[in-house]
């Protein structure tokens, strides 16, 4: 199983592939700034995304103790949603695992990994305190208020210095070089900073979607500072599902059942209004390419969980505008030994998450409800079944909250052609940065705050042997 080191796939084949996290993340970013620090003539890719050691042995299994539990548990299950797990995704999975161990000749299912040697990664300390975390979105230490002006310009030349987080609300940074915010927070913590990958455009701040309609401002719903001519070929969505342990951990907001049809809304009028219309002009698209190279594709995704609640709702935002779902990407976690992290068939807890993908052809009518009139949209079974690709992505899972980037895989799945085509990409609730896209949400630069790199050759850190 040979590797590269300018790419995170381990290995790949027809319609599945192994992947490191933390290398993903890092190839993302695209150059990464020298330390100021570091010797004349070193190199840029010294700095590592910090990572934790990788899982060993699968979780402990929380799974009903006798079958007549098990059978009481699954009675709660709609019939559908079980078929879907058992009857689809469970197989696939399963022959998906079984054919990366024929093809490998390792044992190791990732790479190396830096990692601190307290075994503590201080991820969001800078934004604000634990207290006030709990009474405020993370990252966010007041309401932004946005205007319609010209986002704010960074400079890749010096480090560009603020003195509040309230200070950033639409950046962009247009250099093909990367370039380094400095936030001092008015002298009252300690200055944090964060690398900004080259290309790459933000919004930091919550988004409006569960204001009721009478509340919502038409110029800033639903992305504030957001133009609407603002269109993208590729919108990735990984929405705050309802989640019982991750509401306890308090990780992030999430929302819940009650609002599971609002956040659908939401979803559903972000690709309304920013998703590329095939059937649109040259001078729609958002990007500056010439009309000629530009990418013509109109792809939305969105993360669910494997509750039936989510993937219906995201199933009713792609169809109510304008997408027909076309594939699903399974992300298989697993230990370092390629074991799943949990029993693959299990009833509380399944060892994956699947990313449910739409593509709006030109003749697609959009529905002006977010439940459209198909006879099919409450048969979640039948709407699965008509999903003509599916691909499995297995990866060993890094800190909490962090998936695989997949900007490769959507390139080479959607944007490759016979020629160079320049595509544009919008990533909502992120927390990185990717390199060339726009992202949206109040922890979008978590992961790219300057504390979660370090240089191999500094002290402190440690390498865990992957491959």
């Amino acid at each position: 199983m040979d590797h590269k080191d300018d790419t995170a796939v381990i290995f790949q084949g027809d319609k599945v592939v192994l992947i490191d996290i933390p290398r993903s993340i890092t190839i993302a970013q695209g150059r990464l700034p020298v330390q100021q620090s570091s010797p004349k003539g070193s190199s840029i890719e010294q700095k590592r995304l910090l990572s934790c050691r990788p899982l060993k042995e699968p979780y402990p299994s929380t799974e009903p103790k006798n079958p007549t539990a098990r059978a009481n548990v699954l009675q709660t299950i709609p019939i559908p949603e079980r078929r879907f797990h058992s009857e689809i995704i469970l197989p696939l999975v399963k022959h998906s695992l079984e054919r990366i161990r024929a093809a490998t000749s390792s044992t190791r299912w990732g790479l190396d990994r830096l990692v601190p040697i307290e075994h503590r990664i201080p991820v969001s300390k800078d934004a604000v305190s634990r207290k006030r975390r709990k009474e405020n979105p993370p990252n966010i230490c007041c309401d932004h208020v946005f205007s319609d002006g010209p986002p704010l310009i960074l400079s890749s030349s010096s480090p560009n210095e603020f003195r509040s987080l309230c200070d950033l609300n639409v950046v962009k940074n247009p250099s093909t070089e990367p370039a380094i915010i400095k936030i001092s927070h008015n002298g009252n913590m300690v200055p944090s900073s964060y690398m900004i990958p080259p290309e790459s455009s933000f919004i930091l701040g919550t988004l409006p979607l569960f204001e009721t309609p009478n509340n919502r401002s038409s110029s800033s719903y639903p992305i504030p500072g957001l133009s609407s001519h603002q269109k993208f070929n590729l919108i990735l969505m990984d929405p705050p599902w309802p989640n019982r342990s991750v509401r306890r951990s308090a990780h992030y907001q999430t929302h819940h059942y009650s609002e599971m049809e609002v956040l659908a809304e939401g979803l559903r009028d972000i690709l309304r209004k920013h998703s590329y219309n095939p059937e649109a002009t040259p001078q729609a698209s958002c990007t500056e390419s010439p009309p000629e190279s530009r990418a013509s594709q109109s792809i939305a995704a969105i993360w669910i969980t494997n509750a039936e609640k989510s993937r219906k709702a995201a199933y009713q935002a792609l169809v109510g505008s304008g997408f027909r779902i076309c594939e699903e990407w399974v992300w298989i976690k697993t230990t370092i030994d390629g074991q799943p992290i949990s029993v693959l068939d299990g009833i509380w807890r399944k060892p994956y998450e699947i990313l449910v993908i739409g593509r709006r052809d030109a003749d697609t009518p959009i529905s002006e409800e977010l439940r459209p009139s198909l006879p099919t949209m409450d048969d979640l079974a039948f709407i699965s079944e008509s999903v003509t690709t599916r691909r499995v992505i297995a990866a060993v899972p890094d800190l909490h909250s962090r998936k695989p980037n997949l900007k490769g895989m959507f390139e080479r799945v959607f944007f490759e052609s016979g020629q160079s085509q320049s595509y544009s990409a919008l990533e909502v609730f992120a927390r990185n940065l990717t390199a060339g896209w726009w992202a949206v949400g109040n922890e979008v630069f978590k992961f790219n705050a300057c504390e979660c790199w370090a240089d191999p050759s500094e002290t402190g850190y440690e390498w865990i042997t992957g491959q």
